[in-house]
């Protein structure tokens, strides 16, 4: 059984990961996230072609030679194609938001989150697939998934505070306790925080931060808690003084990855 750390009234589940990179868009809504969409522009100059008729003076009747003068002006058309396509987005797309990560919002359906995240990530480094929550994790509900991009996780389920019987997107985790450094790297919560933020930084973003002191005891890590709109982000550190460190960031309920 994994070890368990209690956050308000939110069960934490700590587990560790492993890593990968890549690139995308994608906008959600409540059940799906739609494909990948590009921007573009393009202009074609219209093509102008004037003629200059033919002028033509006549003689006398007694002139032995007729003269005849024709003139013939041709503009060529110039055609220009511009084509604009924004730069592939990275790991800056991935905000661990209050209500998801990125663009991928808790509720979504878990096809679209595994499409949407590997766009931007490459493929999972792991996958748990669905299983039984009462035997793998203790989430609530028939069934979960586990799908990890290095120590980034998310958890699927089908309940939590977001939704309830049917499967979708349920939490996140970034980070794990001894693998500070590891990819993917520089995913930041909507205030600017990442692993490796101290203390101080977290005081100073979130002057209403809670503190838990842990247990070493019992291995559990001291964390922070963000109150506010429910379900807020929570988190474990290397301590509680200035200079200490973000281990972890949660994200989401019902089951924590």
């Amino acid at each position: 059984m994994l070890p368990s750390v209690r956050i308000g009234s939110l069960p934490v589940v700590i587990v560790l990961s492993v890593v990968l990179g890549g690139c995308a868009y994608l906008q959600s809504s409540e059940d799906t996230l739609p494909a990948l969409s590009t921007d573009g522009t393009s202009a074609v100059g219209d093509t102008v072609a004037d003629s200059v008729a033919d002028s033509i003076a006549d003689s006398s009747p007694d002139e032995a030679a007729v003269e005849s003068t024709t003139t013939s002006t041709t503009t060529t058309s110039t055609t220009t194609t511009t084509t604009t396509i924004p730069p592939p987005l990275g790991v800056d797309e991935l905000i661990l938001r209050r209500d998801g990560i990125g663009a991928a919002l808790f509720g979504t359906d878990p096809d679209s989150v595994i499409r949407y995240l590997t766009s931007v990530l490459g493929a999972p480094t792991d996958d748990s697939d669905w299983v039984d929550p009462s035997t793998y994790y203790a989430c609530a509900g028939t069934v979960v998934r586990r799908v990890e991009w290095g120590v980034l996780a998310v958890m699927f389920g089908d309940e939590s505070d977001t939704a309830s019987g049917r499967a979708h997107l349920m939490s996140y985790t970034y980070g794990a306790v001894d693998r500070l450094g590891d990819e993917p790297r520089e995913l930041r919560t909507s205030s600017g925080l990442t692993l490796g933020s101290t203390v101080a930084e977290l005081r100073t973003a979130h002057p209403d931060v809670v503190f838990d002191e842990g247990d070493p005891d019992v291995d559990i890590p001291p964390t922070f808690y963000l109150p506010g709109t429910s379900p807020s982000p929570t988190g474990l550190l290397t301590g509680t003084g200035d200079e200490d460190l973000v281990l972890v960031v949660f994200g989401g309920s019902g089951c924590q990855a």
